[in-house]
Order: C-alpha cells, then sequence, then structure tokens
C-alpha cells in the first residue's frame, strides 16, 4: 500500500509545514508556500458533511488487542522504501529519507477530520519547555537530560471529538451559620438554618474529548485548554512534518466524559453562588450532547523509559502547556543523603575541634 508525501512543486523535495511561520517551507530549495498556495497544490476541499448530530452516530470499531497490534507495509513515496504502521496511524516517518507518509485512506470518509488546529510551536519550543520542567531536578535519572533522548520529542495531531451540549439542573440543601460567644462561665452557640436551592442551565460549544486508547485521557485534559477559535478546516498537508492518529474511540463512547465535564461545569456555577456549604447537598443534573465534530490537534510528546517504566510529557503544540512527571532516581537519592550526612558529621567534628 502507498502512502502520500507533500512535495515542493520547485524541487520535488518532502514539503513540511513550518510551524513558527505558518506556512509550508522547503528545507532543500527554500521555497514557501502559504494555505491558499497549498489547497490549490493539493487540489483539497474542506469536508462539509462530517458533522455528526444526535442521536445519528452509531460506531462500532473494532478493539484492538494490545499484546498484539496490526502492523501494515506501505510504500513511501519519497524513497520507495517500506514503512510500517499500526492501524490507527494516519501519518507516519519513513525511517530512511524522514519524510512523512500520509495515509490518506486513513483520512476518508468517518475518519475524515472536519477541523485541524495546525502547530503554533516548534519542536525547540518543545524541547526548551522540557528542559525548564526538568531544571533544578538533580535527582532524576540520568536518562532526562540524555541529549539523544531529548532529541526525540514528537509532535503529534491526536483525535479528539469536540462535543456541543446543554446541561440543566439544581442543587439544594440545608446551610448551617452557627455563631458562638462567651458568657461568664458559659460558651453559646446559635445555629441559623437555611434552605439553599440553585437552579440553571448552561450551553456549550466545542467541549473536547481526546478519541484515541494510545493516550492518557488525564494527560491530554491536564494540557487544555486549546484555542478553539483557531480551528481550520482539514486539509490533510498540514500533517507534513508530523504524525498524527485516527481515533478508536468513538463519538458515541467518549460522550459520557464529554457530559460529565458539561455537568461539573454546570454544577461548579451553581455552588459559586452559595456562601458556604450544604449539609447533605441533593444534585440533579442532566446534559443533553446537540453535535459533535472531529477535529486533529497538535501535542509535543517524549516517552523516557526507565526500568522499564514509561514517563511520558505532553505540550500542547498550540499554546506551550506542558505537563509531565519527573521521578526521583532511588540511588541519586541514597548517595545524596549520605553526601548530607557525611558533610554534617564533618561540620560537626569541624566544630568541635576549633571550640572543644
Amino acid at each position: 500500500m502507498d502512502t502520500t508525501v507533500l512535495k515542493c512543486p520547485g524541487c520535488n523535495s518532502p514539503l513540511p509545514y513550518n510551524a513558527e511561520k505558518k506556512l509550508w517551507k522547503c528545507e532543500y530549495c527554500g521555497s514557501e508556500f502559504n494555505r491558499e498556495q497549498i489547497l490549490e497544490l493539493t487540489k483539497q476541499k474542506s469536508d462539509t458533511d462530517t458533522d455528526i448530530k444526535k442521536p445519528e452516530y452509531k460506531e462500532e470499531l473494532e478493539t484492538p488487542d494490545p499484546e498484539q497490534p496490526e502492523l501494515n507495509l506501505y510504500r513511501c513515496q519519497n524513497c520507495g522504501a517500506e514503512m510500517v504502521a499500526d492501524q490507527n496511524t494516519s501519518s507516519t516517518f519513513c525511517v530512511y529519507c524522514g519524510s512523512t507518509g500520509i495515509l490518506k485512506s486513513r483520512l476518508e470518509g468517518k475518519f475524515r477530520p472536519k477541523y485541524i488546529i495546525p502547530f503554533s510551536k516548534t519542536k525547540e519550543d518543545a524541547i526548551a519547555a522540557y528542559n525548564g520542567l526538568r531544571k533544578g531536578r538533580f535527582l532524576a535519572p540520568k536518562e532526562f537530560g540524555e541529549k539523544e533522548n531529548i532529541e526525540k520529542i514528537t509532535g503529534v495531531y491526536i483525535p479528539f471529538w469536540l462535543y456541543d451540549g446543554f446541561s440543566q439542573g439544581l442543587v439544594e440543601g440545608e446551610r448551617h451559620d452557627k455563631t458562638s460567644w462567651r458568657s461568664g462561665d458559659y460558651i453559646y452557640t446559635k445555629t441559623d438554618v437555611y434552605y439553599e436551592l440553585r437552579a440553571g442551565s448552561e450551553a456549550f460549544e466545542k467541549v473536547p474529548a481526546d478519541g484515541s486508547e494510545k493516550f492518557d485521557d488525564d494527560l491530554m485534559d491536564s494540557i487544555e485548554p486549546f484555542k478553539l477559535e483557531e480551528l481550520e478546516p482539514f486539509n490533510y498537508s498540514y500533517l507534513s512534518g508530523f504524525l498524527s492518529e485516527k481515533y478508536d474511540v468513538g463519538a458515541e463512547k467518549d460522550q459520557e466524559r464529554a457530559s460529565l465535564r458539561m455537568n461539573n461545569s454546570l454544577k461548579e456555577s451553581l455552588y459559586s453562588t452559595i456562601k458556604g456549604s450544604l449539609v447533605s447537598p441533593t444534585e440533579r443534573i442532566n446534559c443533553s450532547i446537540e453535535k459533535v465534530e472531529y477535529a486533529l490537534l497538535p501535542v509535543w510528546m517524549l516517552n523516557t523509559f526507565v526500568n522499564g517504566k514509561a514517563h511520558t510529557f505532553a505540550m500542547n503544540g498550540q499554546t506551550g502547556k506542558i505537563i509531565g512527571d519527573i521521578p526521583v532516581d532511588p540511588k541519586k537519592s541514597i548517595l545524596y543523603l549520605l553526601f548530607l550526612t557525611a558533610l554534617g558529621f564533618g561540620i560537626g567534628a569541624l566544630i568541635d575541634y576549633i571550640f572543644f
């Protein structure tokens, strides 16, 4: 099976998207192309019929076996070498020439995104943010500071569902205000009991939920928000220079996460109008999903393996927000503790020698 490689019309070299300049720049002849020129070049038009409106969407996706991932072979259109991709990859890199192989067959039909947010942050931005995150962490395992490991940071377009919905409901309960005072030998307490009721509704647009089993939901939530006003109509040319995935979690399955986020937002709004806390409150909040759309959003990612365990770092490829946990190396922490102990004994001995 073949891939598509976006090529420079001037020299026929691979033409990656340049996040810094927000255009396509050939790394060989230096030619630059804006969005309108690329649209003309690729003869691509955005699909205006990819909206999925409730209750029309029904998806039956095969659940892949994580122990035996399905791998497919593709032919690089730049150098002719074979490229390997799993069942959810929609763009990958050729290990021989480095060009991006775009698997257009995995970007068609129900897998064609309606929107994409192009990368705004470069690989250099991501490396700088990562180095800033680990700055001062001298007890971190050595793998986190190795240049060859840091250079593996990769830009990935991750599949997201964007939900429009409407939450409505109420919270109610008793609020107790206690006042205490002292008179003579006695302390008096007065409790004023109030009945509180708050009801309301809230409309939401484009609430995101990632549609890939491969990427941790909490991690993806943590790098939000994305500036969704910068959504562009999808064009596969934006994938040039980056990896991308197609969804393997359907919109109907992800709806529960989106609904929960909407309901929690309304709940916070209702509680924010109550002074103090409620005793055994009752909550009745419901969500209705009106529309869902499919989009690819940009994330810089780095996996660092220490003792067989993966530590994942993710940076929002649009805003630069970075999330990741840097562990402590047990051997370094023991050596550091021994050093502090020895230093303490040394200082104590010096003081004892000088003064006594």
